[in-house]
Order: structure tokens, then sequence, then C-alpha cells
């Protein structure tokens, strides 16, 4: 009976020869893998963004960053601002309303019994 060969793997091969280097070589493998490590992966992120940049152009973006800071909406440039009052509350004038948002009590009061809400505006 024939022996049957045992078929090394490239991994197994590439192991068994690196056991065989002088000191000096593998400090000069390193050097190399280090080096070929850093080139593969500026080339595996160049093409992750073109990959990036395709989708964000065809979503109708110029760029990649354009779609990054891209919120879902234009944020709002009044936010957080103070509204001068518009309405004020004839029995009680330190109440006051801007108009916006829920309407106060004393609006809501006015406008059950009858009242407009003209009526409240401050001149």
């Amino acid at each position: 009976m024939a022996k049957e060969k045992k078929v090394e793997t490239e991994q197994q091969k590439v192991q068994t020869a690196i056991t065989e280097l002088t000191l000096e070589d593998l400090v000069a493998l390193k050097t190399d893998v280090e080096s070929l490590i850093k080139q593969r992966q500026r080339e595996f992120k160049k093409d992750i963004y073109n990959q990036m940049l395709s989708l964000a152009q065809d979503a109708g973006f110029e760029s990649v960053e354009a779609f990054i800071s891209w919120q879902g909406r234009s944020p709002r440039s009044d936010k957080g601002v103070r509204l001068p009052p518009k309405y004020c509350n004839p029995g009680n004038p330190k109440q006051t309303w801007s108009g916006k948002g829920r309407k106060p009590l004393w609006v809501m009061d006015h406008l059950q019994q009858g009242g407009k809400i003209e009526d409240l505006e401050i001149s």
C-alpha cells in the first residue's frame, strides 16, 4: 500500500517556512507584513468609501459627508426662541399667550363662554 500524502494548505506551508527563518529575516518579514497590512487597509477603506459615495449619490447627495450630516429634516431656526405675547387675559394682564402651542385654560374658558379669540388680542 502506498502512503497517502498529506496535503498541506498554503498557510501550513508558510508557517513551516517561517519557523526556519533567522531572527533578522523574521524582523524584516514583520516590517514587510505590517506595511502590506496598512496598504490593504487603505485599499479596503477606499473601496468602502467609493461604495458609500455611490449610494449617497444614488440617494441625491453630492458627497458622503453631505449624507452623514443630513438629519432627515431641516433644523428649526426658531427653536428655543420665546415668542412675544399676542393674547392677554383681561382678568389678569400678567397671563399672556403667544398663540403658539397649547391654548391656556383662560383662553379655553373665554372661548367656551362664547367669547372670540380676537377679544384677547393685545393691541
